[in-house]
């Protein structure tokens, strides 16, 4: 199927014009003079006398007031029609709310009187639009009317910083003749807190919300918004009431203002024909004043005192719904097991109307469970007893502070319901009166029986060792409940007397205990549908002891030996730390150990104390260094056990680590260790210099041979002619041994210089020898 983009453009415009149709939106008109907004407003009412009327707002150009006639225009707004006074402009109230409304200009001032009644300066407001009149009251000494408050400042997801603004409306009245100042009338329901932004606001925005029984909702601001009007917010529709004298004439001025700044507008709806005359037709009746009517008790409305006009006609409603049972002619309504918001418009035989309200509430009725309830001898006292008011719950399943519980016995005395009641028999009966409020009570019989303990067991004395010798040991009490009692689920709670334990509550210990003598601790167990039990721990507390003769051992390499823990223990058993389930004796000795890790357990006062010894091998020492000055020699030493003996070459052995005069050549240094496992040594040489060489190959003085500088740090080795020349250089490849030649050239008979020079280890001057050699040819 093939589908032309002007189909498509005409299924979205359909869509779009049935979507709007289903969602109304209210109608502003701002083309009635005054005169005729007012007449259009009041209708023919007589029983007020309305005049001096006047409107003061802006014009915005001359062609959008800020004030107007609305209608709810099949929308779901919650007033059907009346005038709208704006801070902005009253047409721009239409919805939907697709955009903010900011339609103020600074040059549009406040107003004084509105500032008075909040107690701000008259600076503070912006964009005043006010409508005030004279009127007088021909037959009613009370006047009421209905308006709703709305403004942009109701968005939900403003900034925190923007919470403090309070657009503000003001139902201000006065009696004419007198110059006493204006009561704002516009308040917030039981309260005193005038109605502005800031004092009527809904919970779930940013802003914190306040009366919020008297917000309406919040409209978001969308291009989907399906809102009324086109505001982001708005409260419930709200009553405004005044005593006035009849025949006296009063002045009254509704105006509402910015406050701070010029944007975000504000309107207050007033409800056409609200503005009335009313009747006492009784005061509200309700669960928060403490006197709603009864179950089955018959309760008249009717107005007080009587109007006593025969012609008066009587049109009764039940939450602004006819009740139509009722004759035109009837000037009485009787409630039965009902409550809501009961009206009644009357129609004098002068034409005049008046109107009274009154809220009714049923008291609620108790929902009764007779269920046999159990009682304990909580105290443990042989007595069962109980605070009866700890049932009202139990007894009273929709309990709450508005029913009034008493108990009696079945003889008829009343019980008092906060103290402890002793019951003297199981099942006993106890006469349970229970009524709300001012209601008659009834009376309910419901039995008390004797409940059954939770089951405890028999225990032992409990043995608690100090293991580690410490004087003491911790315990957790949590560990014996289940020791206590095979009871499951219990809820255990812990006490260290017994009077504390029988009595409960706060006197409680932690479960966590440290001891350090004999002790005695009480554990009481409770559980749902079953008495509270106790019993009484009792710990033993014991301490082993250790060995005072089993040491750490050191052996030499590959050797055993034997351990022995001493007498006095009343067992033993040995293993090695690493394989516990491997016994190596159980008397107090214990042959034939290697090298490693044990642990003894020592039998002693009821108790065990695990004792560890360590079987070590001796080290080694470690000659670190051979230091050489001269024909001085200092041997260091590390490792092993010390004190150390040495010894140089095949002497004997000495505690000093320094060899005075030690003759030129190589030499062995002998350590031994104190526990005398092993002797170290280590090979040094003190250098020999040699001054004279024949290379004729006898086998004497063929080589001057320095190979020992090998074992020196940076050794030097050079021979020079008389001229200076080098004739010969000592490295690692020639291992400083000169056989009188130069590059395989015999060399003159003659004297030559010789350098030596090298650092010995761990010694920071570097010695340095030189002289001359006298070389010996056949030449």
């Amino acid at each position: 199927m093939k589908c032309s983009f002007f189909s498509y453009k005409l299924v979205v415009i359909l869509l779009l014009v049935f979507g709007f149709a289903e969602a109304q939106f209210i109608n502003v008109d701002t083309s009635l003079s005054d005169v005729a907004l007012v007449n259009k407003f009041f209708g023919t009412q007589t029983c007020i006398t309305v005049s001096n009327i006047s409107f003061n707002g802006s014009t915005n150009g001359g062609s959008n007031p800020s004030y107007g006639y609305f209608s709810k225009n099949g929308s779901t707004f919650d007033i059907d029609e009346g005038i709208i006074l704006s801070t902005g402009i009253a047409k721009a109230s239409e919805g939907p709310n697709t955009y903010r409304q900011d339609n103020g200009s600074s040059s549009w001032l406040g107003d004084p009187d509105l500032a008075n009644a909040f107690g701000n300066s008259v600076g503070s407001y912006k964009n005043a639009t006010y409508l005030e009149f004279d009127f007088v009251s021909n037959e009613s000494n009370v006047i009421s009317f209905q308006y709703m408050f709305l403004s942009e400042e109701y968005d939900k997801f403003k900034s925190i910083s923007g919470c403090q603004y309070s657009d503000a409306f003001a139902f201000l009245i006065k009696p004419t003749a007198t110059s006493d100042p204006y009561t704002n009338i516009a308040l917030v329901p039981n309260t005193t807190d005038p109605v502005s932004v800031t004092n009527v606001r809904g919970s779930g925005g940013t802003c914190p919300p306040k009366n919020e029984n008297y917000f309406g909702t919040f409209n978001i601001e969308s291009n989907t918004s399906t809102s009324p009007t086109n505001f982001n917010g708005q409260t419930k529709v709200l009553t405004a009431i005044a005593n006035v004298q009849v025949g006296i004439s009063y002045h009254i001025k509704l105006v509402i203002a910015d406050e701070g700044t010029t944007g975000h507008d504000s309107a207050v709806f007033l409800k056409s024909g609200s503005f009335v005359g009313n009747i006492n037709i009784g005061n509200d009746l309700t669960v928060d004043n403490a006197d709603p009517i009864c179950e089955n008790v018959p309760y008249r409305i009717q107005p007080n005192p009587p109007l006593g006009d025969p012609l008066a006609q009587y049109s009764w409603f039940k939450n602004g719904v006819a009740i139509t049972t009722v004759p035109s002619t009837q000037p009485y309504y009787d409630v039965l097991n009902d409550e809501g918001d009961f009206s009644v418009k009357v129609t004098l035989g002068s034409g005049c109307q008046l109107e009274g309200n009154v809220k009714i509430e049923k008291a609620p009725v108790a929902n009764i469970d007779s269920t046999p309830i159990q009682v304990c001898d909580n105290n443990f006292d042989g007595k069962y007893s109980a605070v009866l008011s700890d049932f009202n719950s139990q007894i009273v399943t929709n309990f709450s502070r508005d029913f009034n519980v008493s108990y009696y016995t079945t003889s008829g005395t009343l019980i008092d319901p906060d103290k402890e009641f002793v019951f003297t028999g199981s099942p006993q009966t106890i006469n349970v009166s229970v009524g709300a409020f001012s209601c008659s009570p009834k009376i309910y019989p419901v039995q008390f029986y004797y409940g059954t303990k939770l089951g405890v067991n028999t225990t032992p004395t409990y043995l608690i060792c100090d293991d580690d010798l410490s004087g003491s040991n911790d315990i957790n009490l949590a560990d014996y409940v289940a020791l206590i009692t095979n009871e499951a689920g219990v809820t255990p709670t812990y006490f260290d007397t017994q009077p504390k334990v029988e009595i409960g509550g706060n006197s409680t210990i932690s479960n966590l205990q440290t001891i350090s003598a004999d002790k005695s601790f009480f554990i009481r167990i409770e559980k749902s549908g079953s008495c509270p039990n106790y019993k009484e721990v009792k710990f033993n507390f014991r301490q082993p002891k250790k060995s005072t003769v089993l040491k750490d051992t050191l052996i030499c390499k590959g050797a055993l030996v034997d351990l022995d823990a001493g007498l006095g223990f009343t067992s033993y058993k040995w293993y090695k730390a690493s394989d516990p389930a491997t016994i190596l004796s159980i008397g107090h000795d214990v042959q034939n150990l290697s090298a490693g890790d044990y642990i003894v357990e020592l039998g002693f006062n009821s108790c065990v104390y695990p004792q560890s010894v360590k079987v070590s091998e001796a080290t080694d020492p470690v000659i670190n260094n051979v230091l050489i000055e001269g024909t001085t020699v200092t041997v260091l030493v590390s490792g092993g056990k010390s004190p150390y003996q040495y010894a140089l070459d095949n002497g004997s052995y000495q505690p000093s680590n320094v060899f005075n005069n030690v003759e030129l050549g190589t030499h062995i240094v002998y350590v031994k260790g104190d526990d005398g496992c092993s002797i170290i040594n280590q090979t040094f040489i003190i250098i020999n210099t040699q001054n004279v060489i024949t290379p004729n190959n006898d086998g004497i003085n063929d080589y001057i041979d320095y190979s020992s500088l090998l074992t020196k740090l940076e050794p030097k080795f050079e021979v020079h002619d008389r001229n200076g020349t080098l004739v010969f250089r000592g490295d690692a490849n020639n291992h400083f041994i000169w056989d009188g030649r130069l590059n395989g050239r015999v060399l003159p008979t003659s004297s030559y210089w010789y350098i030596l020079e090298w650092n010995e280890i761990g010694v920071s001057n570097r010695t340095q020898l030189s002289g001359w050699i006298l070389l010996k040819n056949r030449n």
